[in-house]
């Protein structure tokens, strides 16, 4: 449950929440109004996933027609070597009968840090939408006013047992680090 609640606090920030290094200095880059960034090292570099899901299943009254999970869902990121991210968010909740679907693309900057073991994200635009029962409910960017700022993580990375690279980030204000494993 803890995890649950960490991941959910995850998605939270990435639902709300271009400079380049040169030699240690911040350089504005006109890409994405301003924010910082750096390069961002060749093991951070691609595609990372961390997902979860219910063993809990709902059905219809018609036991043929299958509703789905409890609750499930997916963050993944994608670092590139210039120094900007891609975090991809997906969800999916039944209750009442009822199935809850919802997904955002948020892209912008990274500052890493490897000294002290920090990464802090720097939202410029990010896309929502929900369904529920398959209908779309809202589908919007995220106004400027809407995007809250920075996040801040702590890093390592790893290997899992099976032999998949990891990263492994906690959120600020938490213990336990979540694994996202190497993808795609």
């Amino acid at each position: 449950m803890k995890h649950v609640l960490i991941v959910l606090s995850l998605a939270v920030a990435s639902l709300t929440g271009a400079c380049q290094q040169n030699k240690g200095r911040l350089i504005k880059n006109s890409g994405c109004s301003g924010n910082p960034v750096t390069s961002i090292q060749a093991a951070l570099q691609g595609n990372w996933m961390y997902g979860n899901f219910s063993m809990k299943e709902y059905w219809t009254q018609n036991p043929s027609e299958y509703l789905g999970n409890a609750l499930q869902f997916a963050i993944a990121f994608r670092f590139n070597a210039d120094g900007t991210y891609e975090q991809y968010f997906t969800s999916s909740a039944v209750m009442g009968g009822v199935v809850t679907y919802q997904q955002s693309v948020t892209r912008g900057t990274v500052v890493i840090n490897p000294e002290n073991s920090s990464m802090i994200t720097y939202p410029c635009t990010s896309h929502y939408k929900r369904t529920k029962n398959g209908r779309t409910v809202e589908e919007r960017d995220l106004l400027k006013s809407e995007l809250n700022g920075s996040t801040t993580y702590r890093y390592s990375t790893g290997q899992e047992t099976n032999g998949t690279k990891a990263i492994y980030l906690t959120l600020g204000g938490t213990g336990n680090p979540i694994t996202f494993l190497q993808r795609f």
